[in-house]
C-alpha cells in the first residue's frame, strides 16, 4: 500500500474535518474525497484517511461520520485505526465498524482476534466478524445472510440488499468511483484483495466484477456460484462508462434487488437507451452538427433523402436519436476501411429505444442491435449476430477526428459541461446548474465573467471555462 503524499493527507483531512454531518450525505463527502485524485492517490487514499481519524478523537460525531465511509467503501485497511479507537473510546458504532472492516479476509488475522476479543458479549458484532457466529434470533438471522449471503445454502426469505464485489487488482481511482456509484444505488460494497482467502460473499444477490484470475479463483472456491453473476470488466472512469457497468451490474440481480438508480444524478444514472430518454431532446440542425463532428451539407444530404427526418420542419428541429443516427454514420465513415452503408442512419433514426438495453450497437450495413446483458440481438429479427463486425455505440461518443476537426465527447461534451436529452431540450449545460452552455457564453460575449456573475451570483466559486469554451463553440457553429 502506497503512502499518502502530505498534499493527499491534508485534503482527506479537510474533507474529514470540516463536513457537517447532519446536514451533508456521507455520498457528497465521498465525491468530496475523490475530487482532483488520480490513480496513485487513490491507490493510498486509506492509508490517508487511517492516519487522519485519530485527529477527529475529539469529535465523537465527525469521527463515526468518517468511519462510515471507510465501512460503505469497504477500506478494510483503515481497521487497526478503528479498533484502536474503539477500544480506547469504548465507542459501541466503533466497535460494530471495527468488526465490520475486520470481516474482510485480507486484514491481519491478529487484529481479527483482538476485535473478537473486544466483543466477546455482542453478538451483532461477532456476526459481522465470523461466519462461523450462530444466528439465533429473526434479527440476527438477518444480519448474517446480509453479512455472510454465500454462507447459507437455503433458500433466504427476505429481499437482501445486493452485494458486489470489486476485485483490488483493478485501477484503484476507477474501481473508487465505481465504490462510490454502487453505494449510492443501495448496493453494499466488497474489495476482493488479491491472492486473499475468498470469504462467504458470494450469494444469489452478490454479484462480482473481477478480473479473468480473480473468476477462477472465486469459482474453485464457490462451484455452485453462477458464472453469469461475474463481470469480467474494469471499472472505468468516464461517466457513461461508469453508467453501463452500473447497469449491466444491474442486469445480474433480481427484480427486489435492483440498484435505486433515481438516486445518481441525471447525467450518470438515466439510461440513454431508454425509450423515454432516446427519443427525447430539441436540437436546433447547427447543434446538431457540431454534436455529431459534421457538416450541415450532410445533413442536408441525409434529409432529402428521406434517410433522416427532423421532428419539425418550422423550425427545423431535431430528436435526440437523429443526433445518435447522424454521429453514428460520421464515425463510421471515419473509422471504416469498408464502405458505410446510409442505412444506418434511418435503422437507428427509427429504433424506439429499449429499456432493458445495457449496450447500443450497429453494423456498417445498418442493423441495430441491442445488448440486455446477455449478448446482440438484432432489434427488428432478435437473431443473435454471426461473424458480424459490431460497433459499438459507446465508442461513438468517445471524442474522434472527423474531416479537419475532431468530435467532442458525448454526453460529456467538456469538462463539467453534461447534456443529457431530458435536460433543458438537451443543450449542453453547467454540471449541478440549470444553466446552458450557450446562455453562458453568450452573457460572456457581452460583458465577460462579471456578466455571468451579475446573472448568476451563485457561480462565484464554480469552474466556468469549459462550459464557456462549448458555448462559444454551438454559437459558432450556426
Amino acid at each position: 500500500m502506497k503512502q499518502p503524499s502530505p498534499g493527499l493527507f491534508a485534503a482527506a483531512l479537510q474533507a474529514l474535518s470540516s463536513t457537517a454531518p447532519r446536514s451533508r450525505s456521507l455520498a457528497s463527502t465521498m465525491t468530496d474525497l475523490l475530487d482532483g485524485l488520480n490513480t496513485s492517490h487513490a491507490e493510498s487514499l486509506p492509508v490517508a484517511i487511517r492516519g487522519v481519524l485519530p485527529l477527529l478523537r475529539g469529535d465523537p460525531e465527525r469521527l463515526r461520520f468518517a468511519v462510515e465511509i471507510a465501512v460503505r467503501l469497504d477500506l478494510f485497511e483503515v481497521a487497526p485505526a478503528v479498533a484502536e479507537l474503539a477500544d480506547s473510546t469504548r465507542d459501541t458504532e466503533l466497535s460494530l465498524a471495527a468488526a465490520t472492516l475486520c470481516s474482510n479476509p485480507a486484514v491481519d488475522q491478529s487484529l481479527r482476534t483482538r476485535i473478537a476479543n473486544m466483543t466477546e458479549t455482542d453478538r451483532t458484532e461477532l456476526i459481522r466478524l465470523d461466519p462461523l457466529t450462530v444466528p439465533e434470533t429473526a434479527d440476527e438471522k438477518y444480519l448474517y445472510w446480509q453479512s455472510w449471503p454465500g454462507a447459507s445454502t437455503e433458500g433466504i426469505p427476505y429481499p437482501l440488499a445486493p452485494v458486489v464485489v470489486l476485485d483490488q487488482g483493478f485501477d484503484a481511482l476507477g474501481a473508487l468511483r465505481f465504490a462510490v456509484s454502487l453505494d449510492q444505488a443501495g448496493a453494499m460494497v466488497r474489495r476482493l484483495a488479491p491472492e486473499s482467502e475468498v470469504p462467504n460473499w458470494f450469494g444469489s444477490q452478490t454479484v462480482l466484477v473481477c478480473r479473468s484470475q480473480t473468476r477462477n479463483r472465486v469459482l474453485n472456491a464457490y462451484p455452485r456460484f453462477p458464472e453469469s453473476q461475474i463481470i469480467p470488466e474494469a471499472p472505468p472512469t468516464d461517466d457513461h462508462q461508469l453508467g453501463v457497468l452500473l447497469r449491466r451490474v444491474n442486469t445480474k440481480l433480481l427484480g427486489s434487488q435492483k440498484l435505486r438508480f433515481n438516486e445518481f444524478p441525471v447525467d450518470i444514472s438515466t439510461n440513454l437507451w431508454d425509450p423515454e430518454v432516446f427519443v427525447a431532446g430539441v436540437y436546433p440542425t447547427r447543434d446538431i452538427a457540431f454534436l455529431a463532428g459534421a457538416t450541415r451539407s450532410s445533413l442536408d444530404y441525409l434529409r432529402q433523402r428521406g434517410l433522416l427526418i427532423p421532428l419539425s420542419s418550422d423550425p427545423t428541429r431535431w430528436a435526440f436519436r437523429d443526433l445518435v443516427a447522424f454521429r453514428t454514420w460520421s464515425y463510421l465513415k471515419s473509422v471504416s476501411r469498408r464502405k458505410v452503408s446510409s442505412s444506418v442512419v434511418p435503422s437507428l433514426s427509427r429504433f424506439a429505444g429499449d429499456r432493458e438495453a445495457v449496450k447500443l450497437g450497429v453494423t456498417s450495413e445498418g442493423a441495430v442491435l441491442v445488448d440486455r446483458g446477455d449478448g446482440w440481438a438484432n432489434v427488428e429479427t432478435g437473431q443473435r449476430p454471426l461473424d458480424q463486425i459490431i460497433t459499438d455505440v459507446d465508442d461513438v461518443f468517445r471524442p474522434f477526428p472527423y474531416g479537419d476537426g475532431r468530435v467532442p465527447a458525448l454526453p460529456n461534451v467538456g469538462l463539467n459541461t453534461p447534456l443529457h436529452p431530458t435536460v433543458l431540450h438537451g443543450t449542453p449545460y453547467l454540471k449541478g446548474h440549470r444553466i446552458s452552455a450557450k446562455g453562458l457564453a453568450s452573457l460572456h460575449r457581452r460583458n465577460g465573467g462579471r456578466a455571468i456573475l451579475s446573472a448568476y451570483p451563485e457561480l462565484a466559486n464554480v469552474s466556468l471555462d469549459a462550459t464557456v469554451k462549448v458555448g462559444y463553440q454551438l454559437l459558432a457553429s450556426a
